[in-house]
């Protein structure tokens, strides 16, 4: 596995696999609709990546990864089971030895499925477990301090290598470094040891880590630590004794469901407030010179810089002394302005970026990099905020007003947090649905 990911080769083989079993097992039991085998194999497909079973499973549970295949057929099962009822009951009169022999073979072929699969999965992750106990495919960790803490953490995953750790111990506390470390590395995660710990020196780690895509673990020194700060969310991982920072609890058919979400809601908008979109561009226009759309570059996911859209609501020279917030009664906004920003109408050229996929209908509030850069420094975590991505609404912008000053960037900080750790599409739909609220009320308008 030299030059590739344990966990990309655990994909492509997982991929590989389930396709072989679902094949042979529905040329079993279906021999004659083998001309769907393609179609059924590409719905299993979508099925597995939307439930989430073709993410890193190397390293956890062998009974949780069966018994989480055993209820995604289960799910199935119950899903083709109500189709075949709906199918069979009409017209009268209804047949249940057909029904329950329909039920039996797909029961049957269900069941020899799963136990295929998960054979076939189970072998492919003992045998990669076999690389990486003689050090093949582990995944780089940069573990951070000079203290007994680090050096036992040293020992452990030097000694047991069946955990896929491979250690690059940094004693240095130069952290404007790490970045260039992880890349240079390649590194999956890093881990925080140091001897002394305080608030201060954690956030200064996260200051040049946080936005990167990267894991970060405390040793439980470090927890009481952090837990001060009510942003954050510790849990622990793996069989190890470390807990981690900023879990998103994000699964990929969530994921999926979100961005289809994000399609259908900005396409639908954007129809629906067409004459409206008209209406304003000619209002702007009239009512003071310039163009009729404000572009700014913002920052997204994991720092990666995008160009959002909005109409535009202030004066040509509203920053003629520099970038700086909004404020209450602010006297750069223009008379059209003061009504689109209260119905919040100038933010809807936002979907355009949703679309493109910058942004998100749900997330935190996309930044300017001046200001992350200034935030970053002074909020403890604030860097968090970019493991997510920007939305055109939150639960940060249905629950407190615009940000006149940083005290209100730190209230907003804690929403943000318990967002990216309680994500669920629930949670989204609410937020969408006090949204409508906060628009129709101008709560919080300025």
């Amino acid at each position: 596995m030299t030059g590739m990911r344990s966990s990309t080769l655990e994909k492509i083989l997982f991929i590989l696999f389930d396709g072989t079993a679902q094949m042979a097992c529905f040329w079993l039991f279906f021999p004659n609709f083998r001309e769907y085998v393609t179609l059924a194999v590409l719905a299993w497909f979508v099925i597995f990546l939307c439930a989430g079973l073709y993410r890193k499973w190397l390293f956890e549970s062998r009974t949780t990864h069966i018994l989480y295949l055993a209820a995604v057929f289960g799910i199935v099962f119950c899903f083709l089971g109500a189709i075949i009822f709906g199918r069979e009951l009409p017209p009268p009169p209804f047949s249940i030895q057909k029904f329950l022999k329909l039920i039996e073979l797909l029961a049957s072929y269900l069941f020899f499925t799963w136990i295929s699969v998960s054979f076939l999965r189970l072998s492919i992750s003992f045998i990669l477990r076999q690389f990486i106990k003689k050090g093949y495919g582990a995944d780089n960790v940069i573990l951070l301090g000079n203290t007994h803490e680090a050096r036992e953490l040293l020992h452990i995953f030097k000694e047991h290598t069946e955990l896929g750790k491979k250690i690059i111990w940094d004693t240095q506390e130069n952290y404007s470094n790490l970045p260039s470390i992880i890349k240079k590395n390649n590194a999956q995660a890093i881990i925080i040891a140091h001897r002394t710990p305080t608030e201060k020196k954690i956030n200064d780690i996260l200051y040049w880590v946080a936005h990167l895509p990267i894991k970060v673990y405390v040793v439980p020194s470090l927890h009481e630590c952090v837990k001060n700060f009510k942003t954050t969310t510790v849990s622990l991982v793996n069989t190890t004794e470390l807990q981690e920072l900023f879990i998103q609890n994000l699964l990929p058919w969530q994921a999926t469901i979100k961005r289809v979400m994000d399609i259908v809601i900005a396409i639908s908008l954007l129809l629906i407030t067409s004459p409206l979109l008209l209406l304003t561009a000619i209002a702007i226009k009239i009512d003071s010179r310039g163009s009729v759309f404000y572009k700014q570059q913002r920052i997204g996911l994991y720092s990666r810089p995008f160009t959002v859209y909005k109409f535009r609501s202030m004066r040509l020279d509203a920053e003629k002394n520099g970038p700086q917030w909004a404020k209450k009664n602010d006297a750069r906004v223009t008379r059209v302005g003061k009504i689109i920003r209260r119905c919040r109408i100038d933010e809807i050229p936002q979907l355009l970026c949703v679309l493109k996929g910058d942004m998100s209908m749900v997330g935190p509030r996309p930044e300017r990099a001046v200001f992350i850069e200034k935030l970053r420094r002074e909020i403890p975590f604030y860097a968090s905020r970019l493991k997510m991505k920007p939305g055109l609404t939150g639960w940060a912008q249905v629950r407190h007003h615009y940000d006149n000053n940083i005290e209100d960037v730190k209230i907003k900080l804690g929403y943000d947090i318990y967002y990216l750790s309680n994500f669920s599409i629930l949670l989204d739909i609410q937020i969408l649905i006090r949204t409508i609220y906060v628009v129709l009320s101008g709560k919080g308008a300025q």
